[in-house]
């Protein structure tokens, strides 16, 4: 019997007179459907902003900025980067997603500005990845960030 019959089958034979209870499915005496909860631990992705170096803002006319995000349990995510609020176009933005050994995935989210465009220093850069209708970002403010060589 196909799956797709078999639930509903299960659904009908206990509106019809089977007694319904969390853990056992009864349908007539002798049959029972014994059902187990399986509980799957889910770890939150880790997400890190890398900023350009002064270096390479001094020589470059706009400053390229990369998302790393790990522990991802899918290929299915969406990258959105947004500066103080405002999501950047798509055309400036892209990514790429590795299988690590372990199953988990690792996804790398680059933004380029626009040409000309500077790191402000009271800007607010995010990254944000949805995966599983859920939400995780990372936000970094160029004016918080101590740059050395």
């Amino acid at each position: 019997m196909r799956a797709e019959t078999l639930i509903p089958g299960f659904l009908l034979l206990s509106l019809s007179g089977g007694h319904m209870d969390p853990n056992v499915i009864s349908f007539s005496p002798g049959v029972q459907l014994f059902v187990k909860g399986i509980r799957v631990k889910t770890v939150a992705p880790k997400l890190q902003i890398l900023l350009p170096l002064g270096l390479w803002t001094e020589t470059t006319d706009s400053a390229i900025l990369t998302c790393i995000i790990t522990g991802l349990h899918s290929k299915l995510i969406h990258i959105t980067w947004k500066i103080n609020e405002s999501t950047v176009t798509q055309k400036h933005t892209t990514f790429d997603i590795f299988q690590e050994t372990d199953g988990t995935f690792t996804a790398l989210g680059i933004f380029y500005p626009t040409p000309g465009h500077e790191l402000k220093s009271d800007d607010v850069y995010r990254c944000e990845v949805k995966q599983g209708g859920v939400i995780y970002y990372e936000e970094v403010w160029p004016s918080r960030c101590e740059q050395s060589l």
